[in-house]
């Protein structure tokens, strides 16, 4: 895996960000079954061999923690844009970045130990 699985992995995270910010702005869909952290992307290469070859469990831990986070944040943006509450669900949103810089300074960690 070594460098290029961790950034198709990050590249995941991303683009699961922007397809909710989309969602948010009215410019697309969101698949709902994403909102749980074992559906997405990421979430499925978190629990994968790969994601542990490379990883310690406390790595692994302190990831999927903030991943967590990251699909309840999303959730509560959902409801909110579900609900009509647009402005609130922009709100939780700011949230999320938090959150994301997190997981991708963790990922970052991760593949420049494991290239070397």
């Amino acid at each position: 895996m070594k460098a290029r699985g961790f950034s198709k992995a990050l590249i995941y995270h991303l683009q699961w960000k922007v397809q909710l910010k989309k969602f948010i702005d009215g410019q697309g869909n969101f698949n709902i079954a994403e909102l749980s952290p074992e559906e997405c992307k990421f979430g499925k290469w978190l629990c994968s061999n790969e994601a542990a070859e490379y990883a310690s469990e406390k790595e692994l831990r302190e990831i999927s923690k903030v991943h967590y986070k990251l699909h309840n944040i999303a959730k509560r943006v959902y409801g909110l844009r579900m609900s009509g509450n647009d402005i609130m669900a922009r709100k939780e949103l700011a949230k999320m970045e938090v959150a994301s810089m997190k997981l991708a300074s963790l990922m970052t960690t991760l593949k420049a130990i494991n290239n070397n």
